[in-house]
C-alpha cells in the first residue's frame, strides 16, 4: 500500500496551453554533434538544488534520422570499451515480430560499437514481472494515455517513481531503477526530479503557472536526452478496417478501449449484431480490469461518471448532470442524472452506489487499480501503521440522494478526465461484500466472470474465456444515453494475430485491425480528413474485397528503457546513436506511426506538434 506522504508527493497537476519555452533546454553531456552551452539551475528558477549543472545541446544530440555507428563506437571508446573490453547487454522485449526485427537490427549495429546484445522475449505479464523485479538491463514497453496530459507520461521518468525495490513506496513509473546508485550524473537525476516537482507544485490555470509547467515539460524531455535513460522510439497510429455493410464511426485519439459501440456503430446492413474479435482478458470487474481487451468490454457494460465520447480527448459528463469545483481544486461536488437504471432488477442509480463503487476501488483487496484514486487523484483517506486504507475513510460521500462529493488531499485539475476511466464505473451498492459494511449478494469472482451488473449500453450474456472462446453482450433497452443501433456484439477470442486477421478475411468479423506482417502501405488510399483522422480505403485484401479504413493518431509512446543501476551511460548513448527512428517507422512499422523524440506525445506536448518538433530540432 502506498504511504500517504509519498502519495502526496506523487500528485499530477495539469499542464495546458502555452508553447514550450526555448530556454532551459538540456541535452547530452558528451558525444554531441551540436553546439552546447552550460547553465546552472538555482532554487529560484527550477525549484531544485543549485549544484545542478550540465552541458546541453541546442537540439536532439544523437544524430537524428541517421544510423551513426561511428559516434556509437566513439562514445564507447571514450568510456574505456574496445575490442578487448566489450559490453554484454541483455535486451528483453514484448513478444512481437516487429520489435524482434528492431532488436536484431540494433544488435547488428552495436556489434561494431563493442556491444554484444542478447535478445529475450516475453508476453506482457511476464515482461512486467521481470522488469518490476529488476531482472533486466534494456527493455521495451509502451505507455498509452490514462488522461491527456504531459505529466501522465513524464511521471514515468521521475526518478523516485522508477525504483521498484524501495521500501515503503509503490512506484508506477518506467522500470528504470533510477536511484542514487544509477550510472548517471547526480545533477541530471536531481534536475529531472526538481522539474517534475515544478509541475506538481504549480496547479493553477493562471498564465504564470501554465508557463512554469510548460517550461518544466521541455526541461524534463531534454534532461532525458542528456541521461539517455529512456529512448522514445515512436508514437503509433491506430488503424481500423471495416466492410461496407457497417456504418462505423472509428474512435478518436484516446483509443478504442475508451469508446462505446452504441456510439461507434450506427448499424449493419443485413444483420442485427456486430461481429468482432478480442484478445484474452481475465476480469470484468471494473476495479480489477487489467488490459485494453477487458477495458473495452467494461466500457460497453458499465458507465463511469465522466466519458471520452467515442474516444475523443475532450471529456464530457455521462452519469452526472452538473458539477462544481472548489477554487483550490480539492473538492468536487457532482449531481447525478435522475432515472439512470442498472441492468437487471437493481433499480435506479443513486449517490450511495457511487460512494460504494469508489470505496471499493480504494479499499477492496480485489482492486488492482488503486493507482488512479490514490496516486493520481490522491483522494483523501486515512491509513493504519502498515499503510492500509482504514475502512470507510475514503474521501467520497453522498450529500443527497443524487449528489456526492469527492475530496482530494492535494490540488489536481484533471479530476474530471480521470473520472472517465473505467475503474470508476458505478455498480449497485452492496452487490459484492469486499469492503467493510457489506455482506454482498454474490462473490467477486461471480460478479467478475458470470454476472457483471452495470449501467452501460450493453448487458452481459456469456463469456467463454481463453483462446478459442467467445464473449457476448446484448443491447440494454433502458440505457439512459444514446441507444445502440445494433442488438448486440459477438466477439471471438483469438490470441494469434494472423488467425484473427484470417477471421476478418473470411468476413466473420465486421471491424478489425490488420497486423503489420500482413499490412501493405501501397493498398492505402486516403480520401478525406476530419481533424487529425484520415479516412479512405484499403485493398484489395486476399479475399479480393476492398474495405474502408480510418487512421487515427493515438496518444502513446513506445520506448526502450534501461536499468540505470546496471547499464553504463556510454552503452545507452551508443544505442541512441544507432536507433534510426525514421527507418524503423518506415521499414518495420510500415509507416504506421511517427518517430518519437520526446516521451510526451505531440498531441499533449505544450504547444502541440509544431512546438514538439521545434524543441527537438532546435
Amino acid at each position: 500500500m502506498v504511504d500517504d506522504s509519498e502519495v502526496n508527493r506523487r500528485r499530477f497537476l495539469r499542464a495546458t496551453g502555452a508553447v514550450a519555452a526555448t530556454v532551459g533546454v538540456a541535452g547530452c553531456s558528451q558525444g554531441s554533434d551540436g553546439e552546447t552551452e552550460t547553465e546552472t539551475q538555482t532554487p529560484d528558477d527550477s525549484g531544485g538544488p543549485s549544484s545542478m549543472e550540465f552541458s546541453r545541446p541546442s537540439s536532439y544530440p544523437y544524430s537524428p534520422g541517421e544510423t551513426d555507428v561511428q559516434s556509437a563506437r566513439s562514445v564507447m571508446e571514450e568510456a574505456g570499451f574496445g575490442p578487448d573490453n566489450r559490453y554484454e547487454l541483455s535486451w528483453t522485449q514484448y513478444t512481437s515480430p516487429t520489435w524482434k526485427e528492431i532488436a536484431n537490427t540494433v544488435r547488428a549495429r552495436l556489434e561494431s560499437a563493442y556491444i554484444d546484445m542478447s535478445i529475450s522475449e516475453a508476453d506482457f505479464g511476464a515482461l512486467l514481472e521481470t522488469t518490476e523485479k529488476g531482472s533486466h538491463e534494456a527493455f521495451t514497453l509502451g505507455w498509452i494515455a490514462d488522461y491527456p496530459a504531459p505529466q501522465n507520461f513524464l511521471q514515468l521518468v521521475d526518478p523516485e517513481n522508477t525504483v521498484y525495490d524501495a521500501d515503503g513506496y509503490t512506484p508506477n513509473g518506467a522500470r528504470l531503477f533510477w536511484s542514487e546508485d544509477a550510472n548517471t550524473d547526480t545533477p541530471i537525476r536531481e534536475y529531472i526530479a526538481s522539474q517534475f516537482n515544478r509541475i506538481q507544485d504549480n496547479p493553477g490555470l493562471n498564465e504564470s503557472a501554465v508557463q512554469t509547467r510548460n517550461d518544466a515539460v521541455g526541461n524534463i524531455e531534454a534532461g532525458l536526452w542528456e541521461s539517455a535513460a529512456l529512448l522514445p522510439i515512436y508514437h503509433s497510429v491506430s488503424e481500423q478496417f471495416w466492410y461496407d455493410r457497417v456504418s462505423y464511426n472509428p474512435p478518436s485519439g484516446m483509443g478504442g478501449s475508451r469508446s462505446k459501440e452504441n456510439v461507434s456503430v450506427d448499424g449493419i446492413m443485413g444483420k442485427d449484431r456486430l461481429s468482432g474479435t478480442s484478445a484474452t482478458f481475465s476480469a470484468l470487474d471494473p476495479i480489477a480490469s487489467g488490459n485494453t481487451a477487458s477495458g473495452g468490454k467494461i466500457m460497453n457494460m458499465f458507465d463511469a461518471p465522466m466519458n471520452y465520447p467515442n474516444g475523443d480527448t475532450e471529456v464530457e459528463p455521462l452519469l452526472i448532470s452538473d458539477y462544481e469545483v472548489s477554487d483550490d481544486l480539492t473538492e468536487y461536488e457532482f449531481t447525478l442524472k435522475e432515472g439512470i437504471q442498472f441492468h437487471g432488477d437493481y433499480g435506479e442509480v443513486t449517490a450511495d452506489d457511487v460512494v460504494y463503487s469508489i470505496r471499493r476501488l480504494v479499499e477492496s483487496n480485489n482492486s488492482t487499480n488503486t493507482y488512479f484514486p490514490n496516486s493520481v487523484l490522491n483522494i483523501e483517506r486515512e491509513t493504519d501503521a502498515d499503510g492500509n486504507v482504514i475502512p470507510d475513510s475514503t474521501g467520497v460521500e453522498a450529500t443527497g440522494e443524487y449528489s456526492f462529493r469527492i475530496t482530494l488531499q492535494q490540488p489536481f485539475s484533471y479530476t474530471l478526465e480521470v473520472l472517465a476511466y473505467s475503474a470508476f464505473s458505478v455498480i449497485p451498492e452492496g452487490i459484492i461484500g469486499d469492503i467493510e459494511g457489506y455482506d454482498g449478494e454474490m462473490s467477486q469472482t461471480e460478479f467478475s466472470t458470470t454476472n457483471p451488473i452495470g449501467t452501460g449500453p450493453f448487458t452481459f450474456v456469456e463469456w467463454n474465456s481463453g483462446n478459442g472462446g467467445s464473449f457476448t453482450v446484448d443491447r440494454f433497452d433502458e440505457y439512459h444515453g444514446q441507444q445502440a443501433a445494433i442488438e448486440g456484439i459477438d466477439s471471438a477470442i483469438i490470441t494469434d494475430t494472423t488467425a484473427s486477421y484470417n477471421y476478418f478475411l473470411n468476413e466473420n468479423a465486421d471491424v478489425a485491425g490488420i497486423p503489420t506482417a500482413k499490412y501493405d502501405p501501397e493498398k492505402v488510399s486516403i480520401e478525406s480528413t476530419d481533424g487529425s483522422q484520415e479516412f479512405g480505403t484499403y485493398g484489395p485484401l486476399e479475399n479480393d474485397k476492398t474495405v474502408n479504413m480510418a487512421r487515427t493518431p493515438t496518444i502513446n509512446t513506445f520506448y526502450v528503457g534501461f536499468h540505470m543501476e546496471k547499464v553504463p551511460k556510454a552503452v545507452r548513448q551508443a544505442m541512441a546513436y544507432v536507433t534510426n527512428r525514421e527507418q524503423f517507422v518506415d521499414d518495420v512499422f510500415k509507416g504506421r506511426g511517427v518517430p518519437a523524440y520526446h516521451l510526451t506525445p505531440p498531441q499533449v506536448y505544450p504547444g502541440g506538434t509544431s512546438a514538439y518538433n521545434s524543441h527537438w530540432q532546435g
